[in-house]
């Protein structure tokens, strides 16, 4: 497997192209959702869509490739939002900082809660240990870009590792709860649980 290509062959520069692959794309969530990844195939994603089998073609190599692709949307946005977050509380305690990305963060997974569990199950079947390692040291980049931008950062060599353990507190309780219990993710007892953890680790960290 780790030779199938997984990138688009085609990237969507024109609108009318963005919108082909985006229906591509939604179509693929949606069977997955309906079906599961094993039982889904190129012919049902093209027939939901309204795409030619040689349109789809022309965008991914495979169903792999579109499943790859899902989820690297997915956490693009996630990353996004975050990177928008950060300058919007640039300059203010570290406290507040976290409390604003913990907010975005599982506002954003509260949308759309099934297809975020769907998703997450998938990415363990289809990724491999380099792509879990690039997905790491981006977001731990992002928490450290949080860390940097408030006011009185620590010291530079505890960025890194701080960073380290955001991402990982707060990427393994989210995603760990979205597969085994979506439904608690909205509540306000979630948000509660991942502030403590959060905080009671930075309380002794810093």
């Amino acid at each position: 497997m780790a030779d199938i290509p997984l990138k688009p062959r085609r990237k969507p520069v024109q609108s009318r192209s963005r919108v082909t692959q985006n229906a591509i794309l939604d179509a693929f969530v949606r069977l997955l959702l309906e079906r599961g990844y094993a039982r889904l195939t190129i012919r049902d994603i093209v027939a939901i869509a309204g795409v030619g089998l040689g349109t789809l073609y022309e965008y991914f190599p495979n169903k792999k490739s579109i499943a790859a692709n899902c989820i690297h949307q997915r956490f693009k946005s996630v990353g996004d939002l975050m990177l928008a977050c950060i300058e919007s509380a640039r300059g203010k305690p570290l406290a507040e900082m976290v409390d604003a990305l913990l907010d975005t963060v599982v506002a954003l997974h509260t949308e759309r809660t099934e297809e975020w569990s769907a998703l997450i199950f998938l990415e363990r079947q289809i990724s491999d240990e380099q792509a879990y390692r690039v997905l790491y040291r981006h977001f731990v980049g992002i928490w450290g870009q949080a860390i940097r931008a408030c006011a009185g950062p620590p010291r530079d060599e505890l960025v890194e590792d701080v960073a380290y353990v955001l991402h990982a507190a707060v990427y393994g309780l989210l995603y760990q709860t979205l597969m085994c219990r979506p439904h608690a993710v909205g509540t306000p007892e979630f948000r509660r649980q991942l502030g403590e953890l959060v905080h009671g680790y930075l309380g002794g960290a810093m």
